[in-house]
Protein backbone atom coordinates (compact mmCIF):
# COMPACT_ATOMS: atom_id res chain seq x y z
CA UNK A 1 0.00 0.00 0.00
CA UNK A 2 1.55 3.19 -0.90
CA UNK A 3 0.77 6.40 1.76
CA UNK A 4 2.03 9.54 0.31
CA UNK A 5 2.68 12.49 3.04
CA UNK A 6 -1.16 14.16 2.52
CA UNK A 7 -2.17 10.57 3.38
CA UNK A 8 -0.28 10.45 6.63
CA UNK A 9 -1.89 14.23 7.59
CA UNK A 10 -5.40 13.65 6.48
CA UNK A 11 -5.56 10.41 8.67
CA UNK A 12 -8.24 10.53 10.68
CA UNK A 13 -8.01 8.28 13.75
CA UNK A 14 -11.54 7.38 15.97
CA UNK A 15 -11.69 8.90 19.07
CA UNK A 16 -11.54 6.56 22.12
CA UNK A 17 -11.68 7.16 26.15
CA UNK A 18 -8.51 7.28 27.35
CA UNK A 19 -6.19 7.65 23.84
CA UNK A 20 -3.53 9.27 22.93
CA UNK A 21 -3.16 13.21 23.10
CA UNK A 22 -4.60 14.55 19.26
CA UNK A 23 -2.58 17.04 19.70
CA UNK A 24 0.89 15.40 19.76
CA UNK A 25 -0.48 12.66 17.50
CA UNK A 26 -1.03 15.63 14.88
CA UNK A 27 2.51 16.84 15.74
CA UNK A 28 3.97 13.73 15.25
CA UNK A 29 2.05 12.79 11.91
CA UNK A 30 3.06 16.46 10.42
CA UNK A 31 6.55 15.55 11.40
CA UNK A 32 6.20 11.97 9.66
CA UNK A 33 4.38 13.72 6.76
CA UNK A 34 7.89 15.86 6.69
CA UNK A 35 10.34 13.27 6.65
CA UNK A 36 8.37 11.36 4.12
CA UNK A 37 8.16 14.17 1.77
CA UNK A 38 11.77 14.75 2.24
CA UNK A 39 12.33 11.18 1.62
CA UNK A 40 10.24 10.91 -1.39
CA UNK A 41 12.54 13.91 -2.38
CA UNK A 42 15.50 12.25 -2.30
CA UNK A 43 14.50 9.35 -3.97
CA UNK A 44 13.38 10.99 -6.91
CA UNK A 45 16.73 12.58 -6.95
CA UNK A 46 18.59 10.02 -6.75
CA UNK A 47 16.97 7.78 -9.75
CA UNK A 48 17.15 11.02 -11.51
CA UNK A 49 20.95 10.81 -11.14
CA UNK A 50 20.62 6.78 -11.30
CA UNK A 51 19.26 7.46 -15.05
CA UNK A 52 21.54 9.87 -15.70
CA UNK A 53 24.67 7.51 -14.75
CA UNK A 54 22.66 4.41 -16.64
CA UNK A 55 22.82 6.94 -19.99
CA UNK A 56 26.48 8.03 -19.03
CA UNK A 57 27.58 4.59 -18.04
CA UNK A 58 26.00 3.15 -21.62
CA UNK A 59 27.81 6.08 -23.41
CA UNK A 60 31.27 5.26 -21.98
CA UNK A 61 30.53 1.21 -22.71
CA UNK A 62 29.42 2.51 -26.44
CA UNK A 63 32.81 4.47 -26.21
CA UNK A 64 34.49 1.64 -25.23
CA UNK A 65 33.38 -0.57 -28.22
CA UNK A 66 33.94 1.70 -30.38
CA UNK A 67 37.95 1.88 -29.67
CA UNK A 68 37.84 -1.53 -29.07
CA UNK A 69 36.25 -1.85 -32.72
CA UNK A 70 39.28 0.85 -34.07
CA UNK A 71 42.14 -0.73 -32.04
CA UNK A 72 41.17 -4.46 -33.52
CA UNK A 73 40.79 -2.29 -37.29
CA UNK A 74 43.92 -0.78 -36.71
CA UNK A 75 45.47 -4.07 -35.89
CA UNK A 76 44.32 -5.59 -38.52
CA UNK A 77 45.17 -2.90 -40.65
CA UNK A 78 48.82 -2.94 -39.17
CA UNK A 79 49.16 -6.69 -39.99
CA UNK A 80 47.96 -6.44 -43.75
CA UNK A 81 50.25 -3.31 -44.60
CA UNK A 82 53.19 -5.38 -42.98
CA UNK A 83 52.34 -8.56 -44.87
CA UNK A 84 51.68 -6.54 -47.81
CA UNK A 85 55.42 -4.73 -47.54
CA UNK A 86 56.69 -8.24 -46.84
CA UNK A 87 55.19 -9.45 -50.22
CA UNK A 88 55.91 -6.21 -52.16
CA UNK A 89 60.20 -6.61 -50.65
CA UNK A 90 59.94 -10.43 -51.65
CA UNK A 91 58.57 -9.42 -55.45
CA UNK A 92 61.68 -6.51 -55.52
CA UNK A 93 63.89 -8.76 -54.30
CA UNK A 94 62.97 -12.04 -56.88
CA UNK A 95 62.93 -8.96 -59.88
CA UNK A 96 66.58 -7.65 -58.17
CA UNK A 97 68.13 -11.12 -58.31
CA UNK A 98 66.30 -11.98 -61.78
CA UNK A 99 67.91 -9.13 -63.48
CA UNK A 100 70.85 -9.59 -61.23
CA UNK A 101 71.59 -12.81 -63.01
CA UNK A 102 70.70 -11.44 -66.29
CA UNK A 103 73.60 -8.92 -65.75
CA UNK A 104 75.74 -11.86 -64.46
CA UNK A 105 75.33 -13.38 -67.70
CA UNK A 106 75.24 -10.65 -70.19
CA UNK A 107 78.50 -10.15 -68.58
CA UNK A 108 79.99 -13.66 -69.10
CA UNK A 109 79.05 -13.61 -72.73
CA UNK A 110 80.46 -10.24 -73.46
CA UNK A 111 83.67 -11.72 -72.00
CA UNK A 112 83.53 -14.53 -74.11
CA UNK A 113 82.89 -12.48 -76.80
CA UNK A 114 85.70 -10.16 -76.41
CA UNK A 115 87.97 -13.59 -75.85
CA UNK A 116 87.00 -15.33 -78.87
CA UNK A 117 87.55 -11.83 -80.99
CA UNK A 118 90.96 -11.54 -78.79
CA UNK A 119 91.72 -14.51 -80.06
CA UNK A 120 90.85 -14.08 -83.07
CA UNK A 121 92.92 -11.04 -83.93
CA UNK A 122 95.66 -12.90 -81.85
CA UNK A 123 95.58 -15.77 -84.80
CA UNK A 124 95.25 -12.55 -87.34
CA UNK A 125 98.37 -11.44 -86.10
CA UNK A 126 100.19 -14.64 -86.15
CA UNK A 127 99.35 -15.15 -89.42
CA UNK A 128 99.90 -11.79 -90.46
CA UNK A 129 103.41 -12.38 -89.08
CA UNK A 130 104.05 -15.26 -90.42
CA UNK A 131 103.47 -13.61 -93.96
CA UNK A 132 105.51 -10.67 -93.88
CA UNK A 133 108.30 -12.70 -92.34
CA UNK A 134 108.02 -15.22 -95.80
CA UNK A 135 107.99 -12.08 -97.59
CA UNK A 136 110.95 -10.34 -95.86
CA UNK A 137 112.75 -13.89 -96.26
CA UNK A 138 111.66 -14.24 -99.90
CA UNK A 139 112.63 -10.60 -100.91
CA UNK A 140 115.99 -11.29 -98.85
CA UNK A 141 116.80 -14.14 -101.05
CA UNK A 142 115.76 -12.68 -104.05
CA UNK A 143 118.22 -9.61 -103.20
CA UNK A 144 120.95 -12.51 -101.74
CA UNK A 145 121.10 -13.84 -105.58
CA UNK A 146 120.65 -11.07 -107.89
CA UNK A 147 123.85 -11.10 -110.08
CA UNK A 148 124.70 -7.63 -110.76
CA UNK A 149 127.36 -7.21 -114.17
CA UNK A 150 129.60 -4.47 -112.10
CA UNK A 151 130.16 -6.94 -109.43
CA UNK A 152 130.53 -10.03 -111.58
CA UNK A 153 133.28 -8.27 -113.45
CA UNK A 154 134.82 -7.28 -109.90
CA UNK A 155 135.04 -10.56 -108.98
CA UNK A 156 136.40 -12.20 -112.10
CA UNK A 157 139.26 -9.91 -111.51
CA UNK A 158 139.38 -11.05 -108.17
CA UNK A 159 138.57 -14.40 -108.51
CA UNK A 160 136.19 -14.54 -105.69
CA UNK A 161 133.17 -15.80 -107.45
CA UNK A 162 129.64 -16.07 -105.63
CA UNK A 163 127.85 -19.56 -106.61
CA UNK A 164 124.10 -19.94 -107.44
CA UNK A 165 123.57 -16.16 -108.78
CA UNK A 166 121.09 -14.79 -111.03
CA UNK A 167 121.23 -12.16 -113.38
CA UNK A 168 119.58 -9.25 -112.43
CA UNK A 169 116.11 -8.11 -114.26
CA UNK A 170 116.61 -5.40 -116.44
CA UNK A 171 114.97 -2.14 -114.09
CA UNK A 172 111.09 -1.38 -114.73
CA UNK A 173 109.68 1.50 -115.75
CA UNK A 174 108.91 3.63 -113.06
CA UNK A 175 104.92 3.87 -112.15
CA UNK A 176 103.14 7.18 -111.90
CA UNK A 177 102.59 8.50 -108.54
CA UNK A 178 99.71 7.26 -106.64
CA UNK A 179 97.73 9.54 -104.56
CA UNK A 180 98.98 9.46 -100.63
CA UNK A 181 97.19 6.91 -98.59
CA UNK A 182 96.57 7.73 -95.37
CA UNK A 183 97.98 4.09 -93.55
CA UNK A 184 97.34 3.02 -89.93
CA UNK A 185 100.06 2.75 -87.12
CA UNK A 186 98.89 -0.47 -86.44
CA UNK A 187 98.69 -2.88 -89.45
CA UNK A 188 95.78 -4.56 -87.87
CA UNK A 189 93.46 -1.78 -88.51
CA UNK A 190 93.55 -1.94 -91.75
CA UNK A 191 91.51 -5.16 -91.37
CA UNK A 192 94.02 -7.93 -93.18
CA UNK A 193 92.47 -11.18 -92.87
CA UNK A 194 93.96 -14.37 -93.11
Amino acid sequence: MNISPLDIRKHEFKKVLRGYDPDEVLAFLDMVSVEMEGLIRESSTLREKAASFETQLKKYHDIENTLRETLLSAQKAREETINMAKKHADVIIREAEVKAASIVDEGRNELARVRGSFSELKMQKDSFLVKIRSMVNAQLDLLNNIEFPEEAAAEALTGTARPNTVAAPPPAPAPAPEPPRDVPDNPLENGLHS
